[in-house]
């Protein structure tokens, strides 16, 4: 990753923020709520993910 800026936020992280709002800006205004649960639970999954993979490393 890059440098932080005074947010704690890097300039790579700031892209991929706007493009995910392009991105939900791109759907239509009637599907945008299902997208929305459709990636929030993707973003749940990432999250559980990665909390489980730190779990199993502080065990062995």
């Amino acid at each position: 990753m890059g440098k932080e800026n005074k947010n704690g936020y890097t300039p790579e992280q700031i892209s991929d923020a706007e493009k995910l709002c392009q991105l939900i800006n791109s759907i239509p205004e009637g599907k945008r709520s299902v997208f929305s649960v459709v990636m929030l639970a993707y973003m749940n999954g990432m999250e559980a993910g990665m909390v489980y993979a730190q779990d199993a490393r502080a065990v062995t």
